[in-house]
């Protein structure tokens, strides 16, 4: 003789079937959410869209125009230094070698790891 703890077999029954409908309605909700979140994003996504078009792209433009505007400035400026250099080379050669020599000198001067300042006696 066994007893039936839940209940009778209907109960048992009737609980899964309720158990089911609530798995079927939980699964019909996250559907739901699910398909939900996708039109937003999708929403979301053509805003971005719209704003990278109307905002972003023109102001990049924009931008680059700048970039390429001092980029060709700094271009005709250094070729018009190189310029003007040459011709003081040409007019004045010896001055023009005095100049390198005494920037060869400072820069090796510079970048040389000892220093004549003291001896090396007295470094500490």
């Amino acid at each position: 003789m066994s007893q039936n703890v839940g209940g009778s077999p209907n109960t048992a029954s009737a609980m899964r079937e309720d158990m089911r409908e609530v798995r079927d309605r939980a699964a019909a909700g996250a559907s739901r959410v699910a398909e939900d979140a996708r039109e937003e994003l999708a929403r979301l996504r053509a805003q971005v869209e719209k704003l990278m078009q109307e905002r972003v792209t023109p102001a990049l433009a924009g931008a680059a125009e700048t970039v390429e505007d001092y980029a060709t400035r700094a271009r005709e400026t250094i070729e018009q230094q190189a310029d003007a250099l040459s011709s003081t080379v040409r007019e004045r050669p010896l001055m023009a070698v005095g100049i390198a020599a005494l920037a060869g000198f400072l820069i090796g001067r510079l970048t040389s790891g000892t220093t004549y300042v003291y001896p090396s006696s007295d470094r500490r």
